[in-house]
């Protein structure tokens, strides 16, 4: 078995038959060894929720635990942490935060769960508060789709007249109800390099599509991602989602794969500038779409994301539990990576040894 081989059988894991969109050529394999040297790591505030909603788990330890792991940076949504939040920090907060950050060396990216304009200029605010150049944002919009589209597209209409006059960078996440053609028509009619996409291992399962096809189609814009593991369920002619441990037996999707194509986005330099480990044990989201739906579907109305717990018994495990997982994952990632390493290096040395005997033969 060749290198490419080996290659090809360790994206193969979990992807139900599906090949890399890139072949493992020589070239690619130096450009994955170049990507994957540095990977930009964040920690997310989601893989910390149940502690942050119910402990005492804070954005500071939060940062903490990005630079204890030797992460990039952190994700971070604007309400997490209660009272701890950055939504609820005074103006010496966020400057005694900002400077943590700074004295870590860790980048700061924000999110927000809405497009609606006065969502939008308060996570605004709060980005020019800390230094801030990346924020996620996405639609909870209810109604028929074709209304639901043409409110998000005058949302994002807005969203880059703020990026344009503040030089922000907005990413619009994938997030359980739109599929991805419909996200992508957004962000070509929107036509602006600062408004892009993040990419969620999980979420294109709600809106009836498959990871890798998701990935593929929004590939041009995805600029960050959420990286979990988790699980389909099959809900009559739609799926919903459960966040399980990533790397676990449970856990369905391709890593491997998915991990590769959005190393590998990008020609001359990175085109993905966060991969954010958002562990969600126990989060579940029910379908959105589903097969054979009529052309103008309802989108019906959620709130935002949350993970639902037991009694207090369960709750002070779960606590427990949610802080392992967290650590588990870095390591399981960090794992794919030197495995992904490997393969490169043994892709390029067979390729330069089959380039010296060629040579050997021509004298």
């Amino acid at each position: 078995m060749t290198a490419r081989d080996r290659m090809l059988a360790f994206l193969a894991q979990k992807a139900n038959g599906a090949t890399p969109s890139v072949e493992p050529t020589p070239s690619v394999a130096r450009r994955l060894l170049d990507r994957t040297a540095q990977v930009p790591f964040f920690a997310h505030s989601y893989a910390f929720i149940l502690n942050m909603d119910h402990g005492s788990f804070t954005p500071a330890m939060l940062a903490e635990f990005a630079h204890r792991n030797q992460l990039a940076g952190l994700c971070l949504h604007i309400n997490d942490g209660n009272e701890h939040s950055v939504a609820e920090m005074d103006a010496a907060g966020l400057d005694r935060f900002r400077r943590l950050l700074a004295d870590l060396g860790l980048k700061l990216h924000l999110e927000i769960s809405s497009t609606v304009r006065e969502e939008v200029d308060r996570v605004v605010a709060l980005a020019e508060a800390l230094a801030v150049t990346n924020i996620r944002l996405y639609s909870r919009h209810e109604g028929p789709l074709d209304r639901v589209i043409a409110t998000i597209r005058a949302d994002l209409l807005y969203v880059a007249s703020i990026a344009e006059a503040t030089g922000l960078c907005f990413d619009y996440e994938q997030h359980e109800d739109l599929r991805a053609d419909e996200i992508a028509g957004l962000l070509t009619g929107t036509d602006n390099p600062r408004i892009g996409a993040l990419f969620d291992y999980t979420n294109s399962w709600n809106a009836r599509e498959e990871p890798l096809d998701a990935l593929r189609v929004l590939a041009p814009w995805i600029r960050q991602a959420h990286i979990k593991g988790g699980r389909k369920s099959v809900e009559g002619t739609g799926w919903g989602q459960l966040g399980v441990p990533q790397g676990s037996r449970e856990d369905e999707l391709p890593a491997a794969m998915l991990l590769y194509e959005l190393l590998l986005l990008g020609d001359e330099k990175p085109q993905v500038i966060a991969l954010a480990l958002e562990s969600e044990v126990g989060y579940y989201a029910p379908p959105f779409r589903r097969e054979g739906e009529s052309a103008n579907p309802t989108i019906a109305w959620r709130t935002p994301s949350q993970t639902n717990v037991g009694d207090r018994t369960t709750l002070r495990q779960r606590l427990i539990d949610e802080r392992r997982w967290a650590d588990e994952q870095v390591g399981f990632d960090r794992a794919l990576v030197a495995q992904l390493r490997s393969l490169a290096t043994e892709i390029v040395a067979e390729a330069t040894q089959t380039e010296a005997l060629g040579a050997g033969r021509g004298r």
